[in-house]
């Protein structure tokens, strides 16, 4: 009786929340990016030892789950101080289809050790025009020159 009980209660809950999920019409999305630094432009600020600023550029590869690969263009901002690096920016994200996606991230860590962050989707083109959504990140970062690996966790999406 108890278990009969527990599954009418568990039951509308799980409809509830998967009737909830749909609605806001918003679909998984993980993936595995590595890219590497192309260019890098970093100033040291003058009076301020060990504060730097720049801009970055890199290059790479995003790995869906579902087996589709993208190539990835990452364009940053960054401020680093110590060990410590803050830094926002975005990603374009290109198929083999033509159609193309771009998040706007933010994120900080140690430029060779871990690395987390967030983004949103800012947009898209082909089967990804007017995506909406995003997620958050995690990794390690390489030395010398910010290489960097990601998993990549989200929702989105679409019109």
């Amino acid at each position: 009786m108890r278990k009969v009980l527990s599954l009418i209660l568990i039951l509308p809950i799980s409809c509830i929340l998967l009737v909830a999920s749909e609605a806001k019409g918003q679909t998984a999305i993980n993936w595995k990016e590595a890219f590497v630094t192309v260019e890098s432009n970093m100033q040291a600020i003058e009076g301020h030892e060990g504060h730097f600023i720049g801009i970055m550029h890199q290059r790479g590869f995003a790995f869906y789950e579902d087996g589709e690969t993208a190539t990835v263009k990452v364009w940053l901002t960054f401020e680093r101080s110590g060990p410590e690096t803050k830094y926002s920016g975005y990603a374009v994200y290109n198929f083999l289809d033509d159609t193309t996606k771009v998040v706007r991230l933010k994120g900080s860590g140690d430029p060779r050790g871990k690395q987390t962050g967030e983004f949103v989707f800012k947009g898209g083109t082909g089967r990804f025009e007017g995506i909406d959504g995003g997620g958050a990140f995690q990794g390690q970062g390489f030395p010398p020159h910010g290489d960097i690996h990601v998993d990549v966790n989200g929702t989105y999406s679409l019109p």
